[in-house]
């Protein structure tokens, strides 16, 4: 495994900042003053980490056009389907203590990358055939959880569309003994994510939708402001997972116990602090310790858009880049281990 850059690598200014937010005890972190229900946290042996992972940068010229990067990666501007890309971001997600990575298909619906369909969605599945295949080559790397969605049309619930993309997911993935052993599992089944688009269409619970074939968790954005999906103490009402939160992060409850948070570097809209130095991240690390959830998804590996995340203060990606250097990635192999350890 390659270990994280040294002191060297960092730069001088990027060692102080990582130091000075990894040193500062995390009582100097503001709390949050609603304690929520009592649930008890997960076991320790049974926590694990996630991130999500994006697949959709097609050239080395990314850091142009429509969704111009916010930032410049450590790696430079390269393709989502190369295996040096793809092996690299394997070791330093396993040395930070990730255990799998969503993949978003979110906005895939209706093609299949065996058969024909847009441009940018055929490119971000078979880029994921290649993350696959090249991880599964590895003697250590994350495991992998898709994402499918709904976004702009919840009528594909029920007119088979949504069950279709679940069928794909199944024969490339789950029906392959050498990608399959990459999925991530949870109740003895691949886990498998539906975005339902923010806000959810369901505000008064979850999509009628199940696969039997995989344990099937929904997924919507911002809870904290979609009323009818929030309980006392930033509890998710119906269960769904949140994508981002803004402020305290939510949480579903499943047999008794916390089941998965979101942590974000930062977030969009009023009232963000930003990044603050690593701050946010550690913040919100720090209430996901308290809490103990089955599962903290730890923000974003490599969105990069500015589409998505409209400037460097304002991003919630962790990768390794010009602007924070290693920053983040230390605060995540920190915080993770903590978190990890029950402390």
């Amino acid at each position: 495994m390659t270990p994280h850059p040294s002191a060297a690598r960092i730069g001088r200014r990027g060692l102080l900042r990582a130091g000075l937010a990894l040193a500062v005890p995390s009582t100097a972190w503001p709390k949050p003053v609603d304690q929520g229900p009592v649930v008890t946290p997960c076991p320790v042996r049974e926590r694990r980490v996630g991130i999500a992972y994006a697949l959709w940068h097609e050239n080395a010229e990314w850091r142009h056009g429509p969704h111009k990067s916010w930032g410049t990666p450590e790696l430079g501007f390269y393709r989502s389907d190369d295996p040096r890309v793809l092996q690299r971001h394997a070791e330093w997600l396993c040395n930070a203590g990730v255990d799998f990575a969503i993949l978003d298909w979110s906005n895939d619906l209706g093609m299949d990358v065996r058969r024909d369909g847009p441009a940018t969605q055929r490119f971000i599945e078979s880029a994921t055939i290649a993350l696959f295949d090249c991880w599964g080559s590895l003697r250590l790397a994350p495991r992998v959880v898709p994402m499918i969605g709904n976004p702009g049309a919840p009528e594909a619930v029920v007119d088979g569309r949504l069950r279709a993309k679940a069928d794909e997911v199944y024969d490339l993935f789950v029906a392959q003994p050498s990608r399959a052993r990459l999925l991530e599992t949870y109740l003895g089944k691949p886990l498998l994510l539906v975005y339902v688009n923010t806000p959810s269409p369901w505000q008064h619970g979850l999509p009628p939708w199940n696969d039997d074939r995989f344990t099937v968790r929904f997924v919507t954005g911002f809870i904290t402001e979609q009323r009818n999906l929030e309980e006392s103490g930033g509890v998710s009402r119906y269960g769904y997972w949140s994508w981002e939160d803004r402020h305290r992060p939510t949480y579903p409850v499943f047999r008794g116990h916390p089941e998965c948070m979101t942590v974000v570097a930062a977030w969009r809209g009023e009232g963000s602090p930003g990044r603050n130095g690593g701050r946010t991240y550690v913040s919100q690390w720090e209430w996901a310790r308290r809490t103990g959830p089955r599962f903290v998804l730890a923000g974003t590996f490599n969105e990069w858009w500015s589409s998505e995340q409209p400037n460097a203060e304002a991003s919630k990606d962790v990768e390794p880049s010009g602007e924070f250097g290693w920053l983040y990635m230390d605060i995540l192999r920190t915080q993770a281990r903590l978190f990890k350890n029950g402390r």
